[in-house]
């Protein structure tokens, strides 16, 4: 079947007209089970929290790339960091620019938050080796990417990432990844892709709908964990120049 690009990006915003907006930062920090995209938000928040229990303690300067509404500036307060924002759009944030041209100076920030940005960007390469730039020598970043998502271009849309794919990535970039987490297993995007097609027809007023689904899918990753196919990823990493080994125990 053929593509139209631009009547994919008109039906994107006519699917998004009258449908709750996603503008408030509790939405991304503490979803409701109602919602659509509950799965993938909580696991993520999660992971989130838990990657940046890992970062040393000592807080600096922490930057939220791709930040829209900053939805992760109070767990970056609670370690001690001092937040500044960067976005394409001025709105709140503090610098105007992209993932992949930043504008701002090199060995600045000792953390660099990046979430749901990569997909985003024209060249996501360019982004991560920018991250590089900017941390300071043994700087950390967290990164999360999509896996299984619907289109959604914020201006664009252009990505989707594997497990392997992201390691890579950062890898290229000479950021050396410490811990890599799925968000979700296949029960659970199972569950979460069911939710995507309701709420294509349903809107907000799926609730009821979203909220069995959610269920379900918590179960199923419970009970059954694979993750072969999975909704998300996050990687926390460290800026350096000789290249590193991957753990699961979250040890540099």
């Amino acid at each position: 079947m053929r593509l139209d690009i631009e009547a994919l990006h008109e039906s994107f915003r006519a699917a998004r007209e009258g449908k709750r907006s996603r503008h408030a930062r509790s939405d991304r920090l503490t979803p409701s089970l109602f919602q659509y995209d509950y799965l993938t938000l909580s696991r993520l928040r999660d992971d989130v929290r838990g990657l940046l229990a890992q970062v040393p303690a000592g807080g600096g300067r922490a930057l939220d790339l791709g930040c829209e509404n900053s939805p992760y500036h109070a767990p970056l307060v609670e370690r001690g960091f001092e937040v500044e924002t960067l976005d394409i759009e001025k709105s709140s944030a503090d610098y105007v620019g992209t993932a992949e041209e930043t504008g701002l100076p090199s060995a600045s920030f000792d953390l660099v938050l990046c979430t749901q940005v990569l997909e985003h960007c024209d060249a996501p390469w360019r982004a991560v080796a920018e991250i590089h730039r900017i941390l300071k020598p043994g700087g950390h970043c967290i990164v999360s990417v999509p896996h299984v998502w619907f289109f959604h271009p914020h201006p664009k849309d252009h990505w989707r990432f594997t497990q392997e794919g992201i390691v890579r990535l950062c890898e290229e970039g000479r950021l050396q990844p410490v811990v890599l987490m799925a968000q979700g297993g296949t029960g659970l995007a199972a569950a979460q892709v069911a939710s995507f097609l309701a709420y294509g027809v349903f809107g907000r007023y799926g609730a009821p709908l979203y909220l069995l689904l959610n269920l379900l899918g918590a179960l199923g990753d419970r009970l059954v964990r694979n993750d072969l196919f999975c909704v998300n990823f996050a990687v926390l990493a460290r800026r350096q120049d000789q290249p590193g080994r991957l753990t699961d125990q979250g040890e540099p």
